[in-house]
């Protein structure tokens, strides 16, 4: 029997999509953003199909401007340019599969949650509001780490950053993740209440979502190169067939 519910199109995909309202226990990843989706969401009408965009993918503008990027608009690209299987963000250094924000000419490529992170951010560790900068804050020929982790970050690569302290943490894993640990512990830290508490739960789903979406990345990058192996084996047996 037919859906009661209205159907729409989006440039994305072939067919039809209707509202649909996601649960948690659902597990269902949204092919726009690559995200855990959960809550208002749209799935395709054919029940073989499994594609869902989250509402928030679904309404994208198809061209931005970003302060990352200011020579060039940003295009709204559908899947990774030239046929590709996957992007690099040049926001997180994380490889993408869905949707991305796209200058063809600078060859430039940001997911389309990057996009959307806030100028500033607080952390669980540090006294004063990060600031979301677009590149590191030192000389090329400097090596700047991570204050969270500990990890090199890269020349081009965005963080939030504390220019009082010369604080910096990557743009997701270590700001995020780390605001979700009071909530692990069902209390906040150094006294704070409600007020943070807000601010705390936004965190800590952001931080699932960017888990969820490193986890299917590396799923993704480990099936290509077994995908390339397996041909590599395929081709070498026929070589050898050819010897015998």
């Amino acid at each position: 029997m037919a859906s009661g519910k209205p159907s729409v199109r989006h440039p994305s995909h072939n067919h039809p999509l209707r509202g649909y309202k996601a649960q948690a226990e659902d597990e269902i990843i949204c092919s726009g953003c690559d995200l855990n989706l959960i809550g208002a969401s749209f799935k395709c009408t054919k029940s073989d199909c499994d594609y869902f965009l989250h509402k928030s993918c679904l309404d994208l503008p198809r061209e931005i401007r970003h302060k990352s990027h200011p020579n060039h608009p940003l295009t709204l690209l559908y899947s990774p340019q030239n046929n590709n299987s996957t992007y690099t963000c040049n926001a997180c250094g994380e490889y993408g599969s869905g949707f991305t924000y796209n200058c063809s000419t600078c060859q430039y490529d940001v997911h389309v949650g990057c996009v959307s992170m806030p100028e500033t951010m607080k952390h669980s560790e540090h006294a004063h509001t990060l600031a979301l900068i677009y590149s590191l804050p030192c000389p090329k020929d400097h090596v700047f780490g991570c204050d969270v982790c500990d990890e090199t970050m890269l020349d081009n690569q965005w963080l939030y950053y504390c220019k009082t302290c010369d604080f910096g943490a990557h743009l997701h894993s270590c700001v995020a993740e780390e605001e979700e640990k009071p909530k692990r512990g069902g209390r906040g830290r150094g006294g704070e209440g409600g007020s943070s508490s807000g601010r705390s739960s936004a965190n800590s789903e952001l931080a699932a979502m960017l888990k969820a979406q490193r986890e299917m990345e590396q799923m993704q990058i480990a099936l290509h190169l077994e995908m390339q192996r397996a041909k590599i084996d395929k081709k070498s047996r026929k070589h050898m067939l050819k010897m015998i």
